[in-house]
């Protein structure tokens, strides 16, 4: 996707770039050319048919372009033609441009621009405030770049020039797709297409319809997205953009990847077969990416690899590429910095100029050579990212095989019980055994009065040893049995809200299905039938509900996907505001606890917000939820009739008992304490 945005801010800095007037005779420019006599050009028309000849040829590569931008300059600034002095400029930062020199383009398309601006000729001056925000952009200079884009649009808007104005509203789309503002990217979108509509500026509505794919892309709407993205297609095949017409083909084909269709195969092969004939390494690379995301999917893993080779050939011919053009482009800058020092001799006024030029032209060099390192450092991630992305399939298999061996240890859960029960009657047994020794000791101690205080210090050691011993054990078989119980609790919530949720909610909803049919073939005459069969639909449509909202409770969703601050922000949004008004609270929770620590904190906040519902005819609830480097603290009052603990556990609720031993579980202390006037306060505290 990314490869989309960048395609279409080159094919914006081509299409915007200052018309030149065209003459009709063409000019063979080389370097030579600057020896001739500065009296060949006062003339303006000489000076403007060698921009308009230069102009129309840099994308091609006539080599000594800046130069020669540089020469034709100084000429304008003799004759006093600041319009054609503006040219050179633009012409020049285009040029720099190509070559992805953001830095020296953005400087001269700011002259340029002031130029145009002091003429007050309002359509260049757009179209250079368009240019300069399209090189900060480029530079992720993001807010330069609006405020130019907006620069350019207060011009456009102010002379009415719809031109400039729809081309700036494609740029001001892509600023926004790369801040990840959909909302704005769509609405500039909008109206860029009506523009280019109107404008019948169809190369620029096609350009248009990829980035508005591209923004239904990352909103996950692939029948959108598809839409544009076939849009674009007729358009450029309709305009002949045949690299537009083929990128198109290549986001078409990532969409029927992602949805596994067959077709993506067919898609992908004809937009490949271009790329390959044209040498176009980068746009080649996403195609082998497609290519082995599809196979990986279907699971044919001697294809992905294969695919994954050829995305490595790739990389390796595109880094080559980027070796030899750089290596091309150094050796000419060494034969135009030879030509130009022949200059010198027959142009002793410019030599001071000429000496900055070749110095900017060396700092270029070095820039690009900087470049091309990092592009060769890209294309290495780029392997990389594939390689993970492999890697990742893998680690699917693997917890494919972690969810099998949960099966087993639910078995284990069970043992485990069985386990705890055979413990008591080992303790038991100890205790008996206890017993006896303490009663042997006892007669032995009467029987030897005189070893009466040693036998005693020593009998008293022994004791305490073994009750200390036999409280830790009994601690640790307390905590062992109250983590099964609990699990074996939560798993038990899942099964029965899984089989509330797919089983009998699935078949009320089978049989709100067959009434509605039933009720569309079958006419009922009698208004107490119609009256019967619309009580029955409401009353199955209300099972429904119940259904899906007890499951829900049992076991909710975001309960394994949030925090718990998340997970209990959701629970209380489910509360009737009216009836009782929750104000929550939470600080500390940047990270999600322990899955055990977590669910069992949540069940006791949920049964206690469940107690004040039921029993405390309360109006307001505050929660308040902190966690620091050492505890985690819950305070919860209530403005209601307020409840005595001691009553409240002698007759025998669960629900109280159930928070006692999950906040013991976790080592964990609660109180309860009168709210002043009336209500309840809960605290409790929970190290970590």
């Amino acid at each position: 996707m990314h490869r989309i945005v960048l395609y279409c801010l080159f094919f914006t800095v081509s299409s915007v770039t200052f018309s030149q007037v065209k003459g009709e005779k063409r000019f063979s420019i080389h370097t030579d050319t600057l020896k001739l006599a500065p009296k060949m050009y006062r003339d303006s028309t000489q000076i403007k048919g060698h921009l308009d000849y230069i102009f129309e040829n840099f994308r091609v590569d006539i080599g000594n372009g800046i130069s020669l931008c540089d020469y034709l300059y100084n000429r304008s600034r003799e004759i006093k033609k600041p319009a054609l002095m503006a040219s050179a400029r633009n012409i020049k930062a285009s040029i720099y441009a190509l070559r992805n020199d953001y830095t020296n383009a953005t400087k001269f398309f700011l002259e340029a621009a002031d130029l145009f601006d002091k003429l007050n000729i309002p359509y260049s001056t757009a179209n250079m405030y368009n240019n300069v925000g399209m090189m900060y952009n480029n530079t992720n200079n993001k807010k330069l770049a609006l405020q130019y884009f907006e620069k350019g649009l207060k011009v456009a808007e102010k002379y009415k020039l719809d031109n400039p104005k729809a081309l700036i509203y494609i740029n001001l789309t892509n600023l926004h797709i790369t801040e990840n503002n959909l909302d704005a990217a769509l609405e500039t979108a909008i109206r860029a297409n009506a523009l280019c509509e109107k404008l019948k500026l169809f190369k620029e509505q096609a350009v248009n319809a990829n980035l508005i794919g591209v923004i239904y892309y990352y909103k996950s709407d692939f029948e959108k997205a598809l839409e544009y993205y076939r849009l674009s297609l007729k358009l450029s095949k309709q305009t002949g953009d045949v690299h537009s017409e083929n990128t198109a083909l290549s986001n078409i084909g990532e969409i029927q990847v992602l949805q596994n269709k067959p077709e993506a195969l067919t898609t992908l092969q004809a937009c490949e077969n271009y790329f390959k004939k044209i040498k176009d390494y980068s746009s080649l690379q996403q195609v082998y990416l497609h290519y082995s995301t599809f196979f990986r999917n279907s699971n044919q893993d001697k294809k992905t690899i294969e695919y994954l080779d050829k995305l490595r050939k790739v990389e390796s011919q595109l880094s080559d590429s980027l070796q030899r053009k750089s290596v091309v482009f150094y050796q000419t800058k060494f034969e135009t910095q030879q030509k130009e020092n022949k200059i010198l001799l027959l142009s002793k006024a410019d030599s001071i100029k000429n000496l900055k030029i070749a110095n900017q032209q060396l700092a270029l060099s070095r820039n690009l050579l900087e470049l091309t390192r990092q592009k060769l450092a890209l294309s290495g991630a780029r392997l990389q990212l594939a390689q993970d992305s492999l890697h990742i399939a893998k680690q699917g298999k693997t917890i494919l095989q972690a969810q099998l061996q949960a099966s087993k240890r639910q078995e284990k859960i069970k043992s485990l019980s069985k386990e705890a029960l055979r413990q008591k009657l080992i303790l038991k047994e100890k205790e008996i055994a206890l017993n006896r020794k303490n009663t042997t000791i006892g007669f032995i101690l009467i029987a030897a009065i005189l070893v009466l205080l040693i036998a005693y210090a020593l009998y008293r050691k022994k004791q305490l040893e073994q009750k200390a011993i036999l409280a830790a054990e009994k601690s640790k078989q307390r905590e062992l049995l109250t983590q099964a119980v609990i699990e074996a609790e939560e798993t038990e919530r899942k099964r029965i809200a899984s089989d509330l949720h797919d089983g009998v909610g699935q078949l009320f909803s089978a049989v709100k299905m067959n009434l509605s049919g039933l009720f569309t073939r079958v006419e009922l005459v009698r208004d107490e039938d119609r009256f019967l069969a619309e009580k029955t639909m409401a009353l199955v449509d209300e099972s429904c509900k119940e259904v899906r909202v007890i499951s829900h409770k049992m076991m909710p969703n975001f309960l394994l996907k949030s925090g718990i601050a998340s997970d209990i922000r959701s629970f209380i949004e489910k509360v009737d505001a009216e009836t009782l008004k929750i104000s929550f609270e939470s600080q500390g929770f940047k990270e999600q606890m322990e899955f055990t620590e977590e669910t069992i904190l949540y069940r006791v906040i949920q049964e206690l917000i469940n107690n004040v519902i039921k029993h405390a005819q309360a109006t307001e609830l505050h929660i308040a939820l902190n966690k620091t480097s050492t505890t985690i603290s819950v305070h919860i009052e209530d403005n209601g009739i307020g409840f005595n603990l001691e009553e409240a556990l002698e007759k025998g609720g669960l629900g109280m008992k159930n928070i006692l031993v999950r906040v013991d579980y976790l080592k964990g202390k609660v109180h309860f304490k009168a709210n002043k006037p009336s209500g309840t306060i809960v605290h409790i505290e929970i190290p970590i």
